[in-house]
């Protein structure tokens, strides 16, 4: 029973070797960056070519897959629109359920960014579904123009930079840590949505909008926590 166990044919344990695979001897190594990612950060910035302009603010979520400079993920957004200017008062919420593709166009490795780390450049493009609710106004708020919810396909383009930081021995989740900063830009065309102009309870139609007028778009600031493993 013991030479069953212990005979040559037996090799169930992992080699020392394999077991440090992920490990960096030399802290300046250049960067393999596989695996999958995961991501979480905060967007902020404004919708053009609504009833009203908006400011946005919210938070995103996205996890997908990197093939060295090529990374390819699925991100959920969500936004709540505010007036523009000092007051907070909330017009309405979006959401958006989109894949991106992310390439790093230029990267400074460790030799200028220290040990294990790099900084890289990156460009970004892709499409989502977008869903935009507009709230009817309370009873003490001043009337307004409400739009009709709306759900569209956007075209997605951006820019940025990230730092990316690799665990010289990692053990287990994760393996590298990233922040990233960038410019979003998204578009779709413009419809001539219904809507109706509200005080409180009591609401009329609107006057439509041409559908020629806009393209509907918005520009947002990102900032994002990444992990990969």
């Amino acid at each position: 029973m013991c030479l069953g166990f212990t005979g040559p044919a037996v090799g169930w344990a992992d080699s020392p070797a394999l077991l440090r695979a992920d490990y960096i001897e030399d802290p300046l190594a250049p960067h393999v960056t596989n695996g999958t990612i995961a991501r979480l950060g905060s967007s902020v910035g404004f919708v053009y070519g609504e009833r009203q302009d908006v400011l946005a603010l919210g938070g995103n979520i996205a996890i997908g897959q990197r093939w060295g400079r090529l990374t390819i993920e699925a991100e959920y957004q969500y936004l709540s629109f505010q007036v523009k200017g000092p007051s907070s008062q909330v017009l309405g919420d979006g959401q958006r359920l989109g894949v991106l593709g992310r390439y790093d166009i230029l990267r400074l490795g460790s030799e200028y960014m220290g040990n294990n780390s790099m900084l890289a450049l990156y460009v970004e493009g892709g499409a989502a579904v977008a869903w935009n609710d507009w709230y009817f106004p309370e009873a003490d708020q001043p009337q307004r123009t409400v739009a009709a919810d709306s759900k569209r396909v956007e075209a997605i383009t951006g820019f940025g930079a990230y730092l990316d930081h690799r665990l010289q021995e990692p053990i287990g989740f994760p393996r590298r840590v990233a922040w990233f900063l960038g410019w979003r830009m998204s578009a779709a065309p413009h419809d001539s949505d219904p809507a109706v102009v509200c005080r409180g309870s009591s609401c009329r139609s609107a006057t439509p909008m041409p559908d020629a007028r806009y393209t509907d778009r918005s520009m947002l600031f990102q900032s994002s926590l990444a992990f990969t493993w």
